[in-house]
């Protein structure tokens, strides 16, 4: 589903100058109840203004006339006087601070004190993010879709949170690749909001390091990691590293070991304490310390959040011992999914497949219906490939070179 509709246009609209009064204000108003309304231009002119002046208003290029801007709002029945007022002041700003810091909370108690008497973008950006991180998806986009058909109203900055908006989506839904095709849109972009700014570098770090685009994830952490950047929480800087020690835990793991090993976790923040679990145990597994990476989700309760299930059932692939496959699947088969874990769910049915299944064809024809297909739209670091290279493997064990030089071809083009 595309959210943001013709997504080449952005480039233009940031670069454009807008009014930075209330007239934005009315434009985004006009336009948004406009198109709720399912009003034409001429419709909504008619009577008032032409149709060319209205539709400068709704672009917000011109400064309009007080007089045809309270007419409008007679029209479709709204209180002229009551524009701006609802406004939190700092509102976007306040969110994505919050954001960055990882307090949601503060983000819950902005959305709450959100007045929907008279439509503002502000309002709409910070319920958007409500929305992200409650993973209610569906809500999401809705308000993403609004915000869509009035970006051209939209002050620069908040046209940027809107496409991180939008990239945070993708990110958290696996889908790189079109993270990747928005963030080009961003690239180079500087906003007045240094916290925006940051975001959209963290971005483009977890994006590179995903996709296998490591010179742009190492450009966008060195910006990160720049002494001009007082400020930025130590704590993020913290998993970042962990993230680039897991590349280069795939050829130098005992270097890396050495330095996870130092590495301690004592807060009582719970979100970051997971992040720090997470990363670690991706460097032990790409050691190929599978039973204590095992181990280690069991024993710590991990397991009650679904990335470290799929961690689990990849292990437990890993490990010549039916009881811990056995327990593994156990695990995976009990655990209560949601309807945003689709992707993560799909490859650990993959592995719980695998270890329980004695026909191979069986397996394969889960990946040909079910991963394979999305394998260029949803994508997990370490987990694709496993499953990819299980496919090629049996490629190759079929004598179906053929197939399996075109799949290795598109791989690595992919």
């Amino acid at each position: 589903m595309e959210m943001i509709t013709k997504l080449e246009k952005i480039k233009p609209l940031l670069q454009r100058k807008v009014f930075n009064n209330k007239t934005y204000l009315y434009s985004q108003i006009i336009k948004n109840e406009r198109l709720k309304r399912n009003m034409t231009l001429e419709e909504m002119a008619k009577g008032i203004c032409s149709v060319s002046y209205l539709c400068k208003v709704e672009k917000n290029v011109i400064e309009p006339e007080e007089s045809y801007i309270r007419a409008i709002f007679e029209k479709v029945n709204l209180d002229y006087d009551k524009v701006g007022k609802n406004i939190m002041e700092d509102g976007v700003k306040k969110m994505l601070h919050h954001y960055l810091n990882r307090n949601y909370a503060g983000i819950e108690e902005l959305y709450l004190r959100i007045d929907d008497g008279i439509f503002n973008s502000f309002n709409h950006l910070v319920k958007a993010m409500h929305f992200l991180i409650k993973k209610e998806y569906r809500e999401f986009r809705e308000a993403i879709k609004t915000l869509d058909k009035i970006k051209d109203t939209l002050l620069r900055d908040d046209l940027g949170v809107l496409v991180f908006l939008v990239v945070e989506y993708y990110i958290q839904t696996y889908q790189f690749l079109e993270a990747y095709e928005h963030l080009q849109y961003l690239h180079d972009e500087e906003f007045e909001c240094r916290e925006l700014n940051w975001l959209i570098h963290e971005q483009h770090f977890r994006v590179g390091l995903n996709l296998g685009r490591y010179p742009m994830a190492m450009n966008h952490y060195l910006e990160l990691m720049k002494d001009i950047n007082i400020g930025y929480p130590m704590k993020k800087q913290a998993v970042f590293k962990l993230m680039l020690l897991s590349l280069k835990a795939e050829e130098y793991f005992e270097e890396v070991k050495e330095e996870v090993q130092d590495f301690r976790v004592e807060d009582e923040d719970y979100d970051y304490f997971l992040e720090v679990a997470y990363w670690k145990l991706v460097i032990l597994l790409k050691g190929k310390n599978y039973l204590p990476s095992f181990e280690r989700i069991v024993e710590n309760n991990l397991h009650q959040d679904i990335r470290f299930v799929a961690l689990l059932v990849y292990a437990a692939d890993n490990i010549n011992d039916e009881s811990y496959k056995k327990r593994a699947v156990k695990i995976a088969e009990e655990f209560a999914y949601q309807e945003t874990d689709a992707f993560l769910y799909k490859l650990i049915r993959f592995f719980v497949l695998k270890m329980t299944s004695d026909k191979p064809h069986l397996v394969v024809d889960y990946l040909k219906y079910n991963l394979l297909p999305v394998r260029y739209t949803y994508r997990h670091h370490l987990l694709s490939r496993a499953y990819e290279e299980y496919y090629l493997s049996y490629l190759c064990k079929s004598s179906k070179y053929k197939e399996a030089v075109n799949f290795l071809t598109k791989q690595k083009s992919g």
